[in-house]
């Protein structure tokens, strides 16, 4: 190919490409490995499995933009290694095209470390087995300040500090401290999953977040991580054909996420993300779950040689030689983990959350014909209130339209409840013909504009639960949660207090929403809260209180065949004309279905 400089001679034109500078391409290259403090972490620990280390420590300041400093008691390098192992494309892991044909350690493309310390100020203490002393390296921007011998036990600490301090555009796109601290403990909690025989230990900002000591299993660390009654309710998966091994845990269906971000899936050990693996699992847990993700901690193992983990600088992707197989078994073996511990859900009694306890529900006498419900408490108290004589009911009665005719009064046929279609649907005669409403989705809509009012007002009235619920999270979540409690109090209505460790209790919900709420819910709306947190949405806390209060209007709006009260459906129908949308849920299901007496009387032959 003709050079630039030959076709600068030769008159063809101004020269247009160019080669770039070589610390410039490092720090391109950086930027493909390094996306973010949590990439630093991973790519440090990494290392240190690879090295044999059965104790790592993790010492963050600043959400990993001061400093992360990776301690492990692995084999250590010596000086000359040292030096080699900063520079670009150099590796112990593989040797030949084949051996990247089948690889079997974390690391191996030779990046990780030289791309850190191109966009840091780094020092590496490392010593050797066997070695008298150790080697101190300094290096800042890329390039080497200090060589020097020093004393340390077996193993290697990389200290990072002022990450991207060179590379600016990076660290503006980067997120809040307690965001980012998000990220790093979300992968020492993946690491923790992922090798429960080595012993992990994370402190931020000089305060231990997570301890994860080594454990006999899996089961062991998930209780240390999630609490004891998530490791207990955990099913065993069990499963090998056709060259695939697939093992590990998964929650039955009452321990549903809103979202997949407690799906765990590794690959011969290394974390992973495969749409077709989380197609399994969806697949797998086909008719048990509705709008929710199951959490899962899987793991395959497959012939190194059958999977690609060569895919992406960060090697979070894999690719599979026979991705139909890996799915089929995946699917096959969970389901039979489903099945075989007879994940069926189970009858529970919700948590009172009023200030005194209520009777259980009861039946009619034989004579009714249809049992009692107790409605939400606002509902029905309201409904005692339009039933006394003082109030005039928005649904007039019979008597009301007979008056009017003796007054000599136009006649108007009223708003009337005839009845209740099928325990779900209730019938009413309006003026222009017949009306179905669905019951539960007209609850959401009153429960989700009295709630977002109270929002939009700034005073949402907050009910004390008699008891406090018990909920745990994962380390990562427990720093978020605690970032934001006075947020979620004084602006939501939810009540938090940070117990210890990663456990909360729940003192205070929203009002409109606090009868029968269940650990269940309060675990899926906070868990709503917290996606959002991560992501810091904009403008986060409008969008956020519209998406929580849709939804715990739905999980707090009586449901499909549930029998009503005459009494209670009038109610419902005159609370739904008072709402600003009665035609539509907060999350755009219809509410009311109309017919019109024209098409009636036509449909008859009236016409």
């Amino acid at each position: 190919m003709t050079s630039t400089s030959a076709l600068a001679e030769a008159g063809e034109g101004p020269r247009r490409v160019r080669e770039l500078d070589e610390h410039l391409i490092r720090k391109i290259a950086a930027g493909e490995v390094i996306e973010r403090p949590a990439s630093v972490v991973k790519e440090l620990i990494e290392n240190s499995l690879d090295a044999g280390a059965k104790r790592v420590e993790v010492l963050v300041e600043g959400g990993g933009l001061r400093r992360i400093a990776v301690l492990d008691d692995g084999v250590g390098m010596s000086r000359a290694d040292a030096l080699l192992a900063i520079r670009r494309h150099t590796t112990s892991k593989i040797r030949s095209e084949q051996d990247l044909e089948r690889i079997q350690t974390l690391g191996f493309r030779g990046e990780a470390l030289a791309s850190i310390v191109e966009i840091s100020r780094t020092v590496i203490t490392t010593r050797p087995w066997g070695e008298p002393q150790g080697t101190r390296l300094e290096i800042e921007g890329g390039v080497v300040k200090l060589v020097r011998a020093e004393g340390r036990g077996p193993g290697t600490t990389v200290d990072v500090r002022d990450l991207f301090f060179n590379t600016p555009a990076r660290r503006k796109f980067l997120k809040s401290e307690r965001t980012e601290f998000a990220h790093i403990a979300r992968v020492l909690k993946r690491f923790a999953l992922a090798y429960p025989e080595v012993h992990f230990r994370l402190v931020h900002n000089g305060r231990k977040v997570l301890e994860s000591p080594p454990a006999r299993e899996l089961r062991e660390v998930v209780a240390q991580l999630y609490g004891a009654e998530l490791a207990r309710s955990l099913l065993d998966v069990r499963a090998e054909a056709q060259g695939v091994k697939v093992y590990g845990l998964v929650a039955p269906p009452h321990q549903a996420r809103s979202d997949r971000g407690e799906q765990h899936v590794f690959v011969n050990g290394r974390f992973v993300r495969d749409p077709a693996v989380q197609y399994a699992i969806a697949k797998a847990y086909e008719g048990f779950l509705k709008d929710k993700h199951p959490v899962v901690f899987l793991f395959l193992e497959v012939d190194p040689r059958r999977v690609d983990v060569n895919v992406h600088p960060q090697k979070a992707e894999v690719r599979f030689a026979d991705p139909k197989l890996i799915q089929a078994e995946v699917k096959r073996a969970v389901a039979e983990a489903l099945l075989g511990g007879k994940a069926v859900p189970e009858l529970r009694a919700p948590r009172v959350a009023s200030s005194a306890p209520k009777p259980p529900l009861a039946l009619r006498s034989p004579a009714s014909s249809a049992p009692q419900l107790d409605l939400k408490r606002e509902l029905l108290e309201r409904a005692r209130a339009a039933s006394s004589p003082s109030p005039a009911p928005a649904i007039p009665s019979d008597a009301g339209e007979e008056e009017a005719e003796l007054h000599g009064e136009t006649k108007k046929v009223p708003d009337r409840v005839l009845g209740q279609l099928h325990g779900t649907y209730i019938l009413v005669q309006t003026p222009e013909g017949l009306e179905l409403i669905d019951q539960h989705v007209a609850h959401e809509r009153i429960l989700f504009e009295k709630y977002w009012e109270q929002l939009s007002s700034g005073g949402v009235r907050r009910q004390r639960l008699l008891l406090p619920m018990t909920l745990e999270f994962p380390p990562d979540q427990a720093e978020l949660l605690e970032a934001h409690l006075a947020t979620l109090g004084e602006k939501l209505g939810i009540g938090l207090e940070r117990f210890g460790g990663s456990t909360f209790l729940v003192r205070e919900w929203p009002e409109s929403f606090a009868e029968g709420l269940t650990e269940e819910r309060a675990r899926h709306a906070l868990e709503r809260v917290l996606h959002a947190l991560e992501r810091e949405e904009e403008p986060r806390l409008e969008e956020l209180a519209k998406a929580l209060a849709a939804d715990l209007a739905c999980e707090g709006a009586v449901v499909k065949n549930t029998p009503l009260t005459v009494e209670e459906m009038e109610h419902l129908v005159r609370e739904l004309r008072r709402a600003k949308n009665p035609y539509r849920c907060p999350h755009g299901r219809p509410i009311i279905v109309q017919y019109p007496l024209s098409e009636l009387e036509r449909a008859f032959g009236r016409r």
